[in-house]
């Protein structure tokens, strides 16, 4: 039942009179009504903060929890486009590169009609898997890019090599030596160099992919 200090203080005058006694009984009961209305209003306020407190705490944990969702999606996103953007840059590069072979392994000594058509159509081959690759470096570490740098400028040089020297009809004696150098170290490339740069891409490939991680996990 609420204390009606009103009545106590009527009282107390009335008891004690106007005298030092009465305004003392006076001072001390106000002081104790200030500290028993303060402690109520601290307890009040700390309950009330303690409740906004965790108000604010769960809408934190709440829109922490969206960001992580939307930064899931996002990378999920990211993580399909780039799967196939590899796809699509290797599925190219494996058809170049089998193209040239073929190209630089028919040309030597074969200054024919079909082999200058067929030497426009790689150059076309070449320069769209090149502009395909620059348009999609953003999605590659450098490490990876200049592996394909590396594949397509393999491919490209002893393509053109091939295409100019197998094209010449009446070569000298030091020309026909240059096209032999040429078309040697063309095969010797498509035979080495370029299967192994496009070995280590596909093992970048797949680690970019989580192939890697998938098997050691399943396995």
């Amino acid at each position: 039942m609420p204390v009606n200090w009103q009545d106590v203080f009527t009282n107390v005058f009335i008891t004690v009179g106007g005298s030092t006694v009465c305004f003392a009984v006076a001072a001390w009961l106000i002081r104790t009504v200030l500290k028993d209305r303060l402690a109520r209003d601290a307890e009040l306020f700390k309950s009330r903060l303690k409740a906004d407190a965790n108000t604010e705490i769960e809408r934190l944990k709440s829109s922490l929890q969206m960001v992580a969702v939307e930064h899931q999606v996002r990378f999920s996103k990211l993580h399909e486009k780039r799967a196939e953007i590899i796809a699509d840059l290797y599925r190219q590069l494996v058809n170049v590169y089998w193209h040239g072979n073929r190209f630089v392994l028919t040309s030597e000594n074969n200054p024919t009609e079909s082999q200058r058509n067929e030497f426009a159509r790689i150059q076309t081959e070449m320069f769209d898997l090149f502009f395909f690759a620059e348009q999609n470096r953003v999605y590659f570490p450098e490490s990876v890019y200049e592996l394909v740098d590396k594949i397509l400028s393999g491919i490209r040089g002893n393509v053109l090599a091939a295409g100019i020297f197998g094209r010449i009809e009446r070569p000298s004696e030091n020309t026909m030596q240059q096209s032999y150098d040429a078309f040697t170290k063309g095969y010797e490339e498509f035979e080495k160099d370029i299967p192994a740069a496009l070995r280590g891409l596909e093992a970048e490939f797949r680690k970019m992919l989580g192939a890697d991680e998938a098997g050691k996990h399943v396995s």
